[in-house]
């Protein structure tokens, strides 16, 4: 059976030598072996520190890059990304001692984020339509999820899993942080995880649920991350073609974390 519908979308570290311990090193040299550690190309490591082209960091990657530091704005965002990562596990000061700037003058370049977590605004629930009035009204809990420091505050918030519709990835009861695209100044590219509603009945009955943004023969399609028989409908996406089901993808899910 074909599933597809045709619709519009609207810890310390040890063993290690610091980047700093080497003297001989350039600027380029230091933050490449960062880079190389990670494992991560240029562009995942410009997406995870909020950019959409790989070409917004470029500059501070090159050997042309003639300054003797990072500028303390983009350490920040450094920050948010490389510590933890590789092996042996990056750490927070072998980041800092690329920058320009001392460390309080870092973190006042950091965004000011809420000291509360991040709200939890409703459930992901594929194949459960619900009154839209159910979705005005739902009650805001607060989590114990931070905010992501790559992403405006405002733009941020939680679903909860409810069934087996993303059981690839994510299991019943677990919790994802989205953060509103549109808010946030984000392009979504193809693999991103995006949180999806689907209106019916002019607007009256709405499904919240998730898929994977993916790009075939030309098409964009959002594809099902669930094992489970029931929930394999594709959803693909035509500019400027009408269908009675409205779709619009609402926020891009950044993590997911996994209540004890």
């Amino acid at each position: 059976m074909d599933h597809r519908i045709l619709i519009t979308l609207r810890t310390p570290r040890t063993g290690s030598v610091s980047v700093m311990d080497r003297p001989g090193e350039s600027l380029h040299q230091k933050l490449q072996a960062l880079k190389d550690r990670t494992g991560l190309s240029l562009r995942a490591i410009a997406r995870e520190m909020g950019y959409s082209q790989a070409s917004s960091i470029q500059r501070y990657f090159s050997p042309d890059y003639s300054e003797p530091a990072l500028p303390a704005n983009f350490v920040s965002k450094l920050l948010a990304v490389l510590p933890g990562k590789g092996s042996p596990p990056i750490t927070r000061e072998e980041v800092l001692e690329l920058a320009s700037g001392t460390v309080a003058e870092i973190q006042r370049k950091r965004p000011s984020l809420p000291r509360s977590g991040v709200p939890v605004v409703g459930e992901v629930a594929a194949g459960l339509w619900m009154e839209a009035a159910l979705f005005e009204t739902e009650n805001l809990e607060e989590s114990t999820i931070s905010y992501d420091v790559r992403f405006p505050p405002q733009a941020q918030y939680v679903v909860k899993v409810r069934g087996e519709s993303l059981n690839r990835i994510a299991a019943n009861g677990d919790l994802l942080l989205c953060v509103d695209y549109l808010a946030a100044g984000l392009e979504l590219k193809e693999n991103d995880l995006v949180l999806v509603e689907r209106s019916r009945d002019n607007g009256m009955t709405i499904e919240r649920t998730a898929k994977r943004l993916i790009k075939l023969n030309g098409e964009s399609e959002l594809m099902p991350e669930s094992d489970d028989p029931r929930f394999q409908e594709t959803i693909v996406y035509r500019e400027g073609d009408f269908d009675h089901t409205e779709v619009k993808i609402k926020a891009r899910i950044v993590m997911v974390f996994k209540p004890l």
